[in-house]
């Protein structure tokens, strides 16, 4: 029983929390919007609903689609909305992101092979057509309910539901793709980081009154967008999604609020408008660049586990590299301690390894060094016999390369793995 409950508790906490949260962005979003229009100019609910869609089974998502429209309908008639237009909305708003939900999870089901980049690539393309389609749908409604609509109302309705959905819904479901587990940047990250989030926060504190010159505008702009990417290329996705959260709410807020470069630059609710396309264009090129550049960091990390791999296999077969002089006199050993167990200077030169090898294999030896410089990017290998310190001759494995300007570089390893010393 009281393992049963544990689940349910926490399930309910969730819903709780899921509320709590959906409420306050709903009263955010509808804060900033016009008094004379219908829409908000920024929909931060969609993202929410969207990545908890997203992460979830669809049999549970009842719950969590009727508490949000449920939530969208009564938050609309506290902001003084017609009973009409908030359901409406309420409802358009589920039929535009439940089907784009659906089809994201059965993408990500049966596309096994889809890299991280492809599935930003698809969220990108699916939230653009949706919110298309949405505020095409919004356009239909409001006309079909009597209410005067223009050609923008289309196109605010598409801006405020896409970027809502790409400031919120990335950190749900990129949580996912990485099983729940939290990736934190690291120290270097975190202190490059430090120093550049201020910097591109900062334009959204300074009054309007300070940014009069559109010049300057434009350079504060293009600045917060470059530091944004920067911080894309550098951050993990997880950081980098709590980033865009926080840049969305500042950004609309100081906007709101007569704070930042895009107030003084166009009058009323355009500023608002113009902030929301500009975080929608920041967010998809941060999202893209992001993606990029994990991919690259998984594929070193892959490579460096790789070589972790291939030494700690190496290591029990002692290999040991040298460079022969283009003279072929002196040898200069790696590692300088030991060769198979026998100080380098005992191999320091061509002659006092070939005392070491069998008598048989010597010849085979200098043919192939003769053979290497024929042969400049081929490896060249043979099997060799040599006299270690237990006085018995070991089979070993030599492989000889050319080098431009250091002669010739090779290593030996045992032919099987030993325990020798």
């Amino acid at each position: 029983m009281g393992a049963g409950r544990i689940p349910r508790r926490y399930g309910l906490l969730r819903w709780l929390i899921f509320v709590a949260v959906y409420f306050l962005l709903a009263t955010i979003s509808l804060e900033t919007r016009d008094p004379w229009s219908l829409s908000s100019t920024i929909w931060l609910p969609a993202g929410l609903l969207l990545g908890v869609l997203c992460t979830r089974s669809p049999a549970q998502w009842p719950v969590w689609a009727i508490s949000a429209g449920v939530l969208h309908f009564s938050v609309s008639l506290l902001h003084d909305r017609p009973w009409d237009i908030a359901l409406a909305f309420a409802l358009l708003d589920l039929a535009i992101i439940c089907p784009l939900a659906l089809i994201w999870n059965g993408l990500h089901r049966y596309s096994n092979g889809l890299s991280h980049p492809g599935e930003t690539l698809l969220l990108l393309a699916g939230v653009y057509l949706a919110s298309a389609v949405g505020g095409l749908f919004s356009d239909l409604i409001l006309k079909a309910l009597g209410y005067p609509t223009r050609v923008s109302h289309f196109i605010s309705w598409g801006i405020s539901n896409a970027t809502g959905c790409l400031a919120i819904a990335p950190l749900f479901i990129i949580h996912r793709l990485n099983h729940g587990q939290w990736q934190w940047p690291t120290r270097q990250q975190a202190v490059i980081a430090a120093w550049v989030f201020p910097l591109a926060i900062a334009v959204f504190f300074l009054p309007s009154s300070l940014l009069s010159n559109d010049l300057l505008n434009n350079a504060l702009l293009y600045s917060v967008l470059a530091l944004s990417l920067l911080l894309s290329a550098l951050l993990p996705l997880l950081p980098l999604a709590l980033y865009f959260i926080l840049l969305t709410l500042l950004v609309s807020l100081a906007t709101l609020y007569g704070y930042g470069p895009f107030r003084p630059a166009l009058a009323g609710m355009q500023a608002v408008e113009a902030s929301q396309l500009y975080l929608l264009m920041t967010i998809s090129l941060g999202l893209l660049v992001a993606t990029r550049e994990q991919r690259h960091r998984s594929q070193r990390q892959l490579m460096q586990q790789q070589q972790l791999l291939l030494n700690a296999l190496l290591q029990t077969r002692h290999p040991a590299f040298f460079r022969l002089s283009a003279e072929a006199e002196q040898l200069d050993w790696q590692p300088h301690e030991a060769v198979f167990g026998m100080p380098p200077r005992q191999l320091a030169n061509l002659t006092l390894l070939l005392a070491h090898v069998h008598p048989d294999d010597r010849e085979v030896l200098k043919t192939l060094l003769r053979t290497v410089r024929e042969s400049r990017n081929t490896p060249q290998y043979c099997s060799l016999r040599l006299l270690l310190p237990d006085a018995h001759y070991h089979h070993v494995e030599c492989r000889l390369l050319h080098h431009p300007q250091q002669g010739v570089v090779g290593v030996l390893a045992l032919a099987k793995a030993d325990s020798l010393y």
